[in-house]
């Protein structure tokens, strides 16, 4: 079996080790200052508090035609990352690195997002076609605002939204190291150690399921070579999501941190005047994150996977059905039935597509991690035409062992589903399954994530071992459980 990117062959990650602002170039956690600060502004800072986080507040130049929100009512914030410096006015060529929509609603059970492609190519008010990203360099967050509502509005039904946050990430690795750092399943392994006179961005960070710190968080997140745009835009909104729901986030956003609190949106953030000099505008933003802040978070993928590629310099196109189910899913996403949260399932009869037999390729990474401390299991069954990269990994996370087999998608850039096997029974990433079914004498519990299973997980006395789906969602529900299902240890 080949291993795509040996340590000898890899692709180089993005540029951005010097110049300007290197640890905010190609980066898009735009919607983290946004949860945290709807989610924990105001039981950390108090109301009194309000001025002060106002004062610190900066605005955005030109104008931004945001939508007025109403007290109590869903809010869509649209978060931007440029490859520029915060302060900077836009234009000399810097473009929106990344356009998140995040969708805050009191009557779901859950926050959506998601991203519009940077290479998404659309009609830019006043400047013809062009990708959506260039909208931030002909006339900032204004412009972009515009481009972004009069692409997913109709004339039956106007797309609003009502506040916009442009993000610094000078102090990400800051603020993630104050969080108390995010455990996070990474799919393959990242790893580049060119650093010439071009400043291309360096990274080492293994496969399988463990904490990352700031400047490995970073160094993921901002990861774009040998990507595709489409699957940077999940992995980092499947970062947010596991960020959000780690145990050490509550703790953090007490009245004690308030002043870091504070100072850390500061940093981060400028905003719409309308939200950055309304005290009731910014009050009902915060009332309202605090009540949806405990609400799980569903990924959107932007199009629902109906894009289209053109020739034209890797451009993408997004057709009206595309654009009307994105626009459907993320405003009105599909509910979690609560009561089917671990209630034993019967096995389903659909069989599952394009699952071979790869046990031999499983039994062979099996025998090659050895005595890892606990039972290795590998999947019989695998999708068609995949590929396991050549080593798999045997490690520690939680205190105990654990290992992570790999395997490559065919014919599809960047992706790769993952095995994973451990002793910590409880982590963060396996709170809450969705439903629990029973394939093949195995009761195996399903995670589910904006209407696609994530992962599929199955639980011994003494360990657990799940099968992680790509970070663009791309292995169907009935395939992540007949691989789950199909586990061994022969």
């Amino acid at each position: 079996m080949r291993k795509p990117f040996s340590r000898s062959s890899r692709a180089t990650a993005e540029p951005g080790g010097s110049g300007r602002d290197p640890l905010i170039r190609r980066t898009a956690l735009a919607a983290v200052a946004i949860i945290l600060m709807t989610a924990g502004a105001v039981s950390a800072t108090g109301l009194l508090e309000l001025e002060r986080l106002q004062g610190e507040l900066t605005t955005l130049t030109g104008p931004v035609a945001v939508d007025a929100p109403e007290a109590g009512k869903p809010q869509t914030i649209m978060a931007l990352g440029t490859d520029g410096r915060l302060g900077a006015d836009a234009g000399g060529g810097q473009r929106s690195d990344t356009i998140l929509l995040a969708r805050l609603d009191p009557d779901n059970r859950t926050i959506t997002m998601t991203s519009i492609p940077r290479d998404l190519l659309v009609e830019i008010p006043g400047y013809g076609s062009d990708k959506i990203n260039a909208a931030y360099d002909y006339g900032g967050a204004g412009l972009t605002l515009d481009t972004v509502k009069a692409l997913l509005s109709t004339p039956e039904q106007p797309f609003r939204i009502h506040h916009v946050v442009e993000v610094n990430f000078t102090g990400f690795r800051e603020l993630v190291d104050f969080l108390g750092c995010t455990y996070v399943d990474i799919d393959r392994d990242y790893f580049n150690d060119v650093s010439g006179p071009l400043g291309y961005a360096t990274i080492d960070i293994d496969p399988g399921y463990q904490q990352l710190c700031g400047q490995d968080a970073l160094d993921y997140v901002r990861y774009r070579h040998t990507d595709t745009d489409l699957a940077r835009a999940a992995r980092q909104q499947d970062f947010l999501r596991q960020m959000l729901r780690q145990p050490g986030v509550k703790s953090q956003l007490t009245f004690g941190n308030r002043n870091q609190l504070i100072k850390l949106a500061g940093r981060f953030l400028r905003t719409d005047r309308e939200l950055a000099e309304s005290s009731k505008q910014l009050l009902t933003l915060l009332k309202l994150g605090l009540g949806v802040a405990a609400k799980p978070i569903q990924q959107v993928p932007f199009g629902l996977g109906d894009l289209e590629s053109t020739e034209d310099f890797g451009s993408l196109l997004a057709g009206e059905r595309a654009l009307a189910q994105t626009v459907e899913r993320f405003l009105d996403p599909p509910e979690v039935d609560e009561a089917s949260r671990r209630k034993p399932k019967p096995p389903r009869k659909q069989a599952a597509k394009d699952l071979v037999n790869l046990d031999a390729a499983g039994a062979e990474q099996a025998r090659a991690l050895g005595d890892v401390g606990l039972r290795v299991y590998h999947p019989r069954l695998g999708l068609a035409g995949a590929q396991y990269d050549d080593v798999a990994r045997a490690y520690g996370v939680g205190g105990g062992p654990a290992y992570r087999m790999v395997v490559e998608v065919p014919d599809k850039l960047g992706a790769y589903y993952g095995i994973q096997g451990m002793k910590w029974q409880d982590p963060p990433l396996l709170a809450g399954p969705h439903e629990t079914v029973k394939v093949d004498n195995k009761r195996l519990d399903v995670y589910v994530d904006g209407g696609k299973t994530r992962l599929v997980a199955w639980r011994t006395r003494k360990a657990v071992y799940y099968v992680h789906n790509t970070v663009e969602r791309l292995l169907t529900r009935a395939q992540l459980l007949g691989i789950a299902g199909s586990l061994t240890d022969r």
